[in-house]
């Protein structure tokens, strides 16, 4: 089959295969407040028909066209010796056989380039928070990258407020989650009223929201930070009759030179902690080695100068720590998969993988810890999924290099397709993706792995060897009180080898003493339930 048509076909095979497993993941789960469930349900049905029918389609044309060619070539051998005109025939076929494929991939990528447009409409609600009308964590990710990439090109200074409701467990416990709702709803509205024009606020997660401030340094940051703070605890609401009134914790940031996304996050994380230690209902900015207090608005002076943007000093804390397996460089890698599919911007945390941006190894780790304090601090309890390509160095010197990079993209598409805006897909190493649910029921962790290695088991990739499967082994688990970052993803992997040994393409979650079969995981998270 000529490589163009094998390109092209892979590519639509791909994303038809992504964009459907990504309905079907999500339907799995509930979506908050949906606004018509059977509707979507409907619509989902709809998409996924259309795709499968096209998807066949696509494949039986290129097939027929294979085998019309395979018959021209024939011809063209045997009439060796005959007149001319029989093999201006034969070539006269040939070029109207590949003008008719060529047609009908053109077809069939505008009409799932149109089913992408309508996938996308859809996605661009969902970067929206339901309950509060508040961007969500996806868009905070996105604006976040634009400014970094502002700062490091014109030198736009920026500056990021993080948000905690104190105490926000124990009001939920106390008055139920209808107030808890009502809490998360007139943060979003007060915070989107103090928000100047051009400042992002988000629902960055749970009853944390985060405020990106454009053109911003740490000393006008702290003004709209205390002015945030003090409508927040001078508004009171009404719920079932009763007057409440709820205050937050605030932590202020302004980005340094030389520094990552992640790292500005863990620093007005710090300064967040710093306020909740001071006893809550106050503000901590970050000057780049140590939280200060914010007495109050007032006293912050008016001439008082900008924090230099220079990097941090040395003494500053370092990052998470990382797991003791060492991060895989470049030269440990297959060449093609290193230079094509799996290319690591360390400034931004970043990996793209089959033209998939991804988090890598180092940011989710950073991100994990974040989550475990949360969890700590009354949070959902975090779990996570390491998905490893069953016998990839296999592949590789079976199929190429080109083929391991095929199966890279795949794996990519199948996480980015079906993950959830809550959930993060980063690259772990060579041939592993690692997955974070923040907040999800082992039972429904268990479920979506399952369906997820299924799926990827059924994907056939056309190769110039023909078609070639592959399949995933998956390791899991959630978090336990004795975990740290380091404790569990190594529970994680340990399950994740286990899996690897019994044969591979099959599932294994930690329990906190011992790897158990997917079937044994459903039966403690129904008992646990």
């Amino acid at each position: 089959m000529p490589m163009v048509a094998i390109d092209l076909l892979f590519g639509l095979l791909v994303l038809a295969t992504g964009v459907a497993l990504g309905w079907w993941l999500r339907t799995r789960e509930p979506t908050p407040t949906p606004s018509d469930p059977a509707g979507e349900a409907r619509q989902a049905r709809e998409v996924l028909g259309r795709l499968h029918e096209l998807a066949t389609r696509v494949a039986s044309d290129v097939g027929a066209h294979t085998d019309r060619v395979e018959a021209i070539n024939e011809q063209l051998h045997s009439s060796s010796g005959a007149k001319h005109e029989a093999v201006l025939l034969a070539v006269t076929e040939l070029i109207e056989a590949n003008s008719r494929m060529q047609g009908q991939l053109g077809s069939a990528k505008q009409k799932l380039k149109e089913q992408a447009a309508q996938v996308e409409k859809h996605a661009e609600a969902a970067r929206t928070d339901a309950l509060t009308g508040l961007a969500n964590r996806r868009a905070f990710d996105e604006e976040m990258s634009r400014r970094l990439e502002r700062w490091e090109k014109l030198g736009e200074t920026f500056s990021i407020v993080m948000f905690d409701v104190d105490h926000f467990k124990r009001f939920n416990d106390t008055y139920g989650h209808q107030a808890g709702d009502a809490v998360l709803r007139m943060m979003g509205e007060l915070l989107r009223n103090t928000a100047r024009k051009g400042d992002l606020v988000v629902r960055y997660g749970g009853e944390e929201f985060a405020m990106i401030l454009s053109r911003t340094p740490v000393a006008e940051a702290k003004h709209c930070a205390e002015r945030a703070r003090r409508h927040i605890a001078e508004r009171a609401f009404h719920c079932d009759g009763q007057e409440l009134r709820v205050t937050a914790s605030l932590g202020v940031a302004q980005i340094f030179q030389g520094e990552t996304v992640p790292q500005l996050i863990d620093r007005a994380d710090a300064a967040l902690y710093a306020s909740k230690a001071a006893g809550r209902d106050c503000v901590h900015w970050h000057d780049g080695t140590t939280p200060h207090l914010l007495q109050s608005a007032d006293s912050i002076p008016a001439s008082e100068p900008e924090a230099p943007p220079t990097a941090p000093p040395a003494s500053a804390p370092p990052p998470t720590e990382l797991p003791a397996k060492q991060e895989p460089n470049a030269e440990s890698r297959p060449r093609a998969a290193a230079d094509q599919s799996d290319r690591e911007d360390p400034v931004a945390g970043k990996t793209v993988v089959g033209q998939i941006t991804m988090s890598n190894r180092t940011e989710f780790c950073i991100i994990l810890a974040r989550r475990l304090a949360e969890w700590r601090r009354g949070g959902a309890n975090p779990s996570v999924i390491m998905i490893r390509i069953d016998h990839f160095q296999r592949i590789v010197e079976e199929y190429g290099e080109r083929a391991g990079c095929l199966v890279l993209k795949a794996t990519a598409h199948f996480l980015s397709a079906a993950i959830r805006d809550m959930d993060m897909v980063a690259h772990y190493d060579t041939a592993t993706f690692v997955v974070l649910f923040p907040g999800t029921w082992m039972a429904n962790v268990v479920g979506i792995s399952e369906r997820l290695r299924e799926a990827i088991a059924k994907c056939h990739l056309p190769t110039e060897r023909g078609p070639m499967h592959f399949t995933v082994s998956i390791g899991g688990a959630n978090a336990m009180e004795s975990d740290d970052t380091k404790r569990m993803l190594e529970r994680a992997e340990t399950s994740l080898g286990i899996a690897f040994e019994a044969g591979g393409n099959c599932s294994m979650f930690h329990n906190g003493a011992r790897s158990e079969t997917v079937e044994a995981a459903m039966e403690r998270a129904a008992n646990c339930a």
